[in-house]
């Protein structure tokens, strides 16, 4: 399975762990869970997306506009995407940015610095 969903640091951080590529049927689940997640929430999650075992390309990231975008989450905080390299990253700000006017989706070099990042959000109250 390309896409794993996982609730870490006591349900505060969504953790999307992605491998490989997505078919649209794995995107319209990963969709459907991600805003079922969020609806049911008492808190702030923020979303750390591990692109680090994925495929990286455009559709991929167009891919993950469609799980992250779109109508706006209840309880979402902050996207923190890890695993995407620097050139990539040019291409993908604007996209991503597009599916998030908030300007929440912060991209990370490795993935103990996003969790410092959310964690600290959340020691503040977020």
């Amino acid at each position: 399975m390309p896409i794993k969903l996982e609730l870490i640091e006591e349900g505060h951080i969504l953790w999307f762990q992605i491998d490989g590529t997505w078919t649209s049927t794995e995107i319209a689940d990963a969709k459907e869970k991600t805003q079922r997640v969020y609806r049911e929430a008492q808190h702030t999650i923020h979303a750390l997306v591990d692109l680090r075992h994925a495929q990286v390309n455009v559709p991929l990231l167009m891919a993950s506009r469609q799980v992250i975008g779109g109508e706006l989450l209840p309880n979402a905080g902050q996207i923190a995407i890890i695993g995407v390299s620097r050139m990539l990253r040019m291409v993908a700000e604007p996209i991503l940015r597009m599916a998030d006017s908030t300007g929440s989706v912060i991209f990370f070099g490795t993935i103990e610095e996003a969790k410092a990042y959310l964690k600290q959000l959340i020691m503040q109250g977020g």
